[in-house]
């Protein structure tokens, strides 16, 4: 009984450290003197408070006039509630122009319930308290499913239930704030970073799909390593020793490419003193400074692209540069004359191998500018690390497995001709200078015990 106690004081008081932001939809019609009705208009919500509600509205409702706002609980359910209107603002912002309060007045006491039921069950928190995150990695929210966890190697489905097309929305627009929520609306596409709660946070994506709202919530690691506590190849920390120039961390979506560029950072922020501009989409791992001042640039809410960051970040003129991901050519040339000017520049590349890397990052510019191009790559470039994530034996986590290119002399003049075919004979050959074959990771890790043969397989 004293633990029930305990755990409902314990929500009681998450719940008053919380901001919750209901969005739905609602339509309102206004009520004359004579106590007629005009036409409805649908709009979505913007706030709920204790006993009142705020509404977008395309023009100004009279103050202390009566509205009578119906909310859809369900693609099949609805509850009606007479309100006066007591506030009235403008947002040249928001999508119907005005912000209308509306004081709840005449509403019956089963509505009530329900709309509180309804209420709750638009709780983020609620949701994911009720979810076993043990070795997940990602939450895909679907119209028409209950919640899908990915964990290592499997798909559990949630015993919860199914979310209709109305509750999902309303659970994902819950999560954001007056800019987002309209970003969204305009752009139907939304990447930003969700704190649940102490040391536990998610990279979100919303997106439309068929019409409907979705969203697929990925858990972000709630430590920060340095390269060498996540298993990255050595030889990684003697390049970030390293004043100037560029190392690339190459690997396929979700091979852990952002943790370890923050693992970078966290290793030069103990080691050496500087200005360190970090340019991310979103922001996901929060970096306390030490011997560094670092400042985080998140696109869209700091900076409006990748681009655009990087050509004001040579003019701020930090000592290291760290772009989250590079795109296109115009960010790629920033980057290249970055590392040239005397900055280290890190970043990362969608390649499964060194050699996709170079080359694509070659393939940015026209065929005319190629042999200048591999001239300066040669020049700049200290690493390229491919790396990607394994399910460990014993089923804690992933082991990291790492292809390491390092720019000796023998590189430099395979970069400058652009010959990515002998790329992988100066790997093996240049096993002194720290460089490692994909393969040659992936049979240490097996040695080790740490991954089962199935994954070596596939290289031999």
């Amino acid at each position: 009984m004293e633990n029930n106690t305990s755990q409902k004081k314990d929500k009681i008081e998450r719940r008053k450290a919380r901001r919750f932001r209901f969005r739905f939809s609602i339509q309102y019609e206004e009520i004359t003197p004579e106590g007629d009705f005009s036409v409805p208009v649908t709009t979505t919500v913007c706030d709920v408070s204790k006993g009142g509600i705020s509404f977008y509205c395309p023009k100004i409702l009279e103050l202390n006039s009566k509205v009578r706002i119906t909310i859809f609980l369900s693609q099949n359910d609805e509850v009606s509630l007479i309100g006066r209107v007591v506030r009235m603002q403008v947002d040249e912002q928001a999508p119907l122009k005005y912000i209308a309060g509306v004081a709840e007045e005449d509403i019956s006491k089963e509505d009530k319930v329900k709309i509180e039921q309804f209420l709750n069950r638009t709780n983020i928190y609620d949701v994911l308290d009720g979810v076993d995150l043990k070795n997940a990695i990602d939450l895909h929210f679907c119209c028409g499913h209950p919640l899908v966890i990915k964990r290592i190697e499997k798909y559990d489905i949630d015993k919860g239930a199914v979310f209709d097309e109305i509750t999902l929305k309303n659970l994902m627009f819950s999560l954001l704030d007056e800019d987002r929520y309209k970003k969204f609306i305009t752009e139907k596409e939304l990447n930003f970073v969700f704190s649940y709660r102490e040391g536990i946070r998610f990279r979100i994506n919303l997106h439309m799909q068929r019409g409907k709202v979705e969203g697929t919530f990925r858990l972000i690691a709630h430590q920060r390593k340095l390269p060498h506590e996540l298993g990255l190849p050595p030889v990684i920390e003697k390049l970030l020793e390293n004043k100037k120039g560029l190392i690339i961390v190459a690997g396929r979506t979700g091979s852990g490419k952002t943790t370890t560029l923050a693992s970078m950072v966290e290793f030069l922020n103990s080691k050496r003193e500087g200005i360190v501009i970090s340019i991310e989409n979103p922001i996901e791992y929060l970096h306390t400074d030490d011997k560094c001042i670092i400042k985080q640039r998140e696109i869209g809410r700091d900076t409006l692209s990748f681009s655009a960051a990087a050509k004001n970040a040579l003019r701020q003129n930090p000592d290291i540069l760290v772009i989250g991901e590079i795109l296109d050519a115009e960010t790629m040339a920033v980057a290249l004359t970055a590392a040239e000017s005397g900055m280290l520049v890190l970043t990362s590349l969608h390649a499964a191998n060194s050699i996709q890397a170079l080359d694509r990052v070659a393939s940015f510019f026209p065929p005319d500018t190629q042999k200048y191009i591999l001239a300066r790559l040669a020049f700049v470039v200290r690493g390229v690390m491919t790396q990607e994530l394994i399910p460990r034996i014993d089923g804690e986590g992933f082991a990291v497995a790492a292809e390491m290119l390092v720019m000796n002399d023998p590189m430099k003049n395979i970069v400058r001709q652009g010959d990515w075919r002998q790329i992988p004979t100066i790997i093996q050959t240049g096993k002194g200078a720290g460089m490692q074959s994909m393969q040659d990771s992936l049979e240490q890790l097996y040695r080790r015990g740490l991954i089962d043969i199935v994954y070596l397989k596939g290289y031999l």
